[in-house]
């Protein structure tokens, strides 16, 4: 909720900065760069226009440390923006004042990946990790400059041999979860899941990112293969969607609709391994609420979701798809009714 709060103040700021002939207060500007800071946002085309186009001002209304932050932020969006002058004099100012610094090396590593020049960036990442064979900034940059050039395979090879030194690294974690399922490595990509969840227990958004995947790794077993494996990816997948809703008390409806989702699939099994009348009940629960939902917040879309619940269940019995397609995308918030894109891993660079 805390988050949700910020990116709403977040999006008042910004619409007041393109209101048009509103002069920017430089106490506003600074807020509007720290909370896309504490939020993880880059928004490089807005931070190299307002931002970048206000140092003076800010660095005469900042204090030092803050500065320094700003000065790193602008930089990494201009290089996004390929402002490359602007991002070269703030890169060479932040290297003078902290020549050997993981910020001075990470923005370095990105200033050449920018520039395309491969074989230095390569001779740059080496020296480094000649001196320091654990540099946590330069191994991170690596996997970064793999992602780009879309080779997957070596990016989770490298980010796996990271988690080996940095093994409580949390959005580390988050990042190898996702190349696994860029790769369609579901099991993999459940063991980074499952240690998040150990990093963060109460993590409503990590509980259902595991749901979703065991629901998927119950699809994609073979035509014939044991009923009792099966069964048993869905029943996980159930227990943790209806740990989700517990813990958000009934506002995630992406949990709401994974327990709708893996009900009917167990539905379609026989014998010892049919779903329970406790789970079945559950599920029940699950679509009124989310009936109920829909009524209260949403009512337009009503009737797709009567319809979407209804066929679903109906033919879920003789379904194989292998993915969550009944589901609405992921989100992060608590109570979003609203189609959002999927939770963004932390990124690396």
């Amino acid at each position: 909720m805390a988050d949700q709060n910020r990116r709403k103040q977040l999006a008042s700021l910004l619409a007041a900065f393109q209101s048009p002939g509103h002069a920017i207060p430089i106490p506003e500007l600074a807020e509007y760069l720290r909370l896309l800071r504490d939020l993880r946002i880059r928004d490089s085309d807005n931070v190299v226009t307002y931002g970048g186009h206000n140092l003076q001002q800010l660095a005469a209304a900042l204090p030092e440390e803050e500065l320094w932050l700003v000065y790193e932020q602008v930089a990494i969006a201009a290089l996004d923006s390929r402002a490359m002058a602007l991002a070269t004099s703030l890169i060479q100012k932040i290297r003078k004042k902290f020549p050997k610094s993981s910020r001075t090396h990470r923005l370095t590593s990105m200033y050449l990946e920018a520039c395309g020049e491969t074989a230095k960036l390569t001779e740059f990442h080496k020296q480094i990790l000649e001196d320091d064979e654990n540099n946590e900034a330069i191994l991170k940059r690596q996997v970064a400059v793999e992602k780009s050039k879309g080779s997957v395979s070596s990016a989770i090879e490298l980010l796996r041999k990271y988690l080996d030194t940095y093994m409580l690294d949390k959005a580390a974690w988050e990042e190898l979860g996702a190349l696994y399922l860029q790769a369609s490595l579901y099991q993999q990509a459940a063991h980074c899941y499952e240690e998040l969840l150990l990093h963060m227990p109460s993590s409503i958004a990590y509980y259902v990112q595991y749901a979703d995947i065991m629901y998927t790794i119950g699809g994609t077993h073979a035509p014939g293969h044991r009923a009792d494996v099966i069964a048993n990816d869905y029943r996980t997948a159930q227990s943790y969607y209806a740990a989700a809703v517990r813990m958000s008390e009934g506002h995630n409806i992406r949990a709401l609709y994974g327990l709708c989702a893996s009900a009917s699939q167990l539905s379609g099994l026989k014998g010892r391994n049919a779903q329970s009348k406790d789970a079945a009940d559950v599920a029940d629960l699950a679509a009124q609420t989310l009936i109920r939902r829909y009524q209260e917040e949403c009512e337009s879309l009503l009737p797709h979701v009567r319809e979407l619940i209804q066929d679903h269940s109906l033919s879920a019995a003789s379904s194989s798809q292998n993915s969550l397609a009944i589901l609405p995308a992921a989100s992060t918030s608590k109570n979003s009714l609203a189609t959002s894109p999927a939770p963004q891993t932390t990124a690396l660079v």
